[in-house]
């Protein structure tokens, strides 16, 4: 039975289908036009989806496809400037068919122009999110596209694939298509080895070993390896991806009901929430590789990242960038907010907890490279014992805030970039000083939190030469007793101990 999609129910009570469209999927390579053939179908399964209940997502490439074919250019440029001028030709032209498309299927399109560094705002990011969902609410079909013209870093591989994975975090979408010109994931590439399989399930993204050395086509910027990148951060925060055929559209239909075609790669079972899903949507900055003995750690027991675990630094960033956390082979398995810069973190890699001190002055803050409240795992934990605990604890430290809240300030649970003053200098906005006052009920709690903290600190100052082991035992339990403070706060009502757990420069 279709679900009536109705004026009454809230977009909120529908799920929520993003389907990104790739350049190579929008232009005839051999005529240098637009493949207007494809555009209507994928319209008309867009027109389908909302009759059947769907709220549907398009993110859209081919600006730049499309300005090459309006001013008759037979290869895409290299140069940045060059590209940017036949993004702002091309994308008027581009939402001019999208908009005579949809008209004649009875529905209203919009235009939302993003780049991962306004998303990257936490203030920006909730302001996205809440229009989005206006406009789902409207009955209108978002077409999303990178702000070409003014985006620096994104117009490089995967841009488009990427985006849409944040797009999906970002509306809490239950689906993600990518439509690509191949029909599914394979073992290997399709068209180098006769034996290569398809693959139409995965569950363990993680430990999936494919061929991904298929480029971009000369008019677009993805390949499949940004589709697999795309998929970790969209499985991360809840959203089942698939990857699927351009040329067929209507199998978005059938995967939604249950018909194994294309490439289901599903989502994990306890996604991340909160300001973990924002983490998924900053662009990446650097990375920090690990040692086995830190990656359990970090990615089974759920700690947070100190110096002694780290083995090498990729990259080059500043306190409060986003990092990739890798093992020692580079194969990323998190993200997280870094708190000092990679200069900082290449002095004190692999060093203790009294070296670190040593080497960058007891004026540093807390040891914690990574905070584990603000590390979003992108792989399923390992571990046999004590998961229903750990996901109960993560619940409790991801708390939701995106909907329904002031969406223009920062409040102090929500770390701002770099740059990016809290209080802004002392004229912040009327919202933001309400949220930050709001939050000033959680100080009894932060107090009794950084006291904890500041005991095992003046503990560790006079051990001496105690060893790494009485160390991590005392920080164990200084964690354990600060854990059950706010617990027991947090069950008196007042909510404060969920603010506290927020807190990334807040020790636990």
């Amino acid at each position: 039975m279709k679900r009536e999609a109705s004026a009454k129910h809230s977009s909120k009570s529908l799920p929520t289908v993003v389907i990104k469209i790739g350049t190579s999927s929008l232009i005839r390579p051999q005529q240098n036009c637009l493949n207007l053939t494809s555009l209507a179908s994928i319209v008309e399964t867009v027109r389908d989806l909302k009759n059947e209940g769907y709220n549907v997502i398009l993110v859209s490439s081919g600006a730049v496809g499309v300005g090459c074919q309006r001013l008759g250019l037979d290869t895409r440029p290299s140069e940045l400037a060059k590209k940017q001028a036949l993004a702002a030709v091309g994308q008027v032209h581009l939402m001019r068919y999208y908009d005579d498309l949809f008209s004649a299927c009875g529905l209203t399109c919009s235009q939302v122009l993003l780049t991962l560094d306004n998303i990257a705002n936490r203030g920006q990011y909730l302001n996205a999110a809440n229009t989005l969902a206006a406009l789902l609410d409207y009955g209108v079909v978002p077409v999303i596209n990178e702000n070409d013209t003014v985006a620096v870093e994104q117009l490089s591989i995967g841009d488009n694939d990427t985006l849409s994975a944040q797009v999906a975090t970002i509306v809490q979408a239950s689906w993600l298509f990518l439509l690509t010109d191949v029909d599914a994931l394979y073992t290997a590439n399709p068209s180098k080895d006769p034996d290569a399989q398809p693959i139409h399930t995965v569950r363990d993204l993680f430990s999936l070993e494919v061929d991904t050395s298929t480029k971009g086509t000369q008019w677009g910027t993805g390949g499949m390896a940004t589709k697999l990148t795309a998929a970790r951060i969209a499985t991360t925060g809840g959203c089942h991806t698939v990857i699927s055929h351009f040329a067929k559209p209507e199998n978005v239909l059938k995967i939604l009901r249950g018909e194994q075609v294309g490439t289901v790669i599903h989502a994990h079972a306890a996604p991340a929430k909160g300001r973990k899903r924002w983490v998924l949507s900053v662009p990446v900055k650097g990375e920090v590789w690990l040692d086995p003995g830190a990656v359990r750690a970090v990615r089974d027991r759920r700690c947070s990242l100190f110096s002694a675990g780290v083995i090498h630094v990729v990259g080059e960033f500043q306190p409060h960038d986003v990092v990739r956390v890798c093992d020692g082979t580079g194969r990323e398995f998190g993200r997280g907010l870094i708190t000092m810069s990679h200069t900082d973190v290449i002095k004190v890699r692999g060093m203790s907890s009294r070296n670190f001190y040593k080497t960058l002055g007891s004026h540093h803050g807390d040891e914690e490279i990574v905070h584990r409240i603000n590390l979003c795992l992108l792989v399923h934990r390992r571990t046999s014992t004590g998961d229903e605990a750990l996901d109960a604890h993560d619940s409790d430290d991801d708390e939701e805030d995106e909907r329904g809240l002031s969406p223009a300030g920062l409040s102090r649970s929500q770390t701002p970039v770099v740059g990016v003053s809290v209080l802004n200098g002392g004229g912040g906005s009327g919202s933001n000083m309400g949220k930050i006052e709001e939050d000033a009920s959680s100080a009894a709690i932060a107090e009794v939190d950084v006291r904890a903290r500041l005991e095992l600190l003046t503990a560790r100052a006079e051990s001496g030469e105690a060893n790494w082991q009485a160390e991590a035992a005392a920080a164990a339990q200084a964690e354990s007793k600060s854990d059950q403070l706010a617990a027991a706060a947090a069950g008196g009502g007042s909510g404060a101990g969920e603010d506290v757990n927020e807190e990334g420069w807040m020790p636990k």
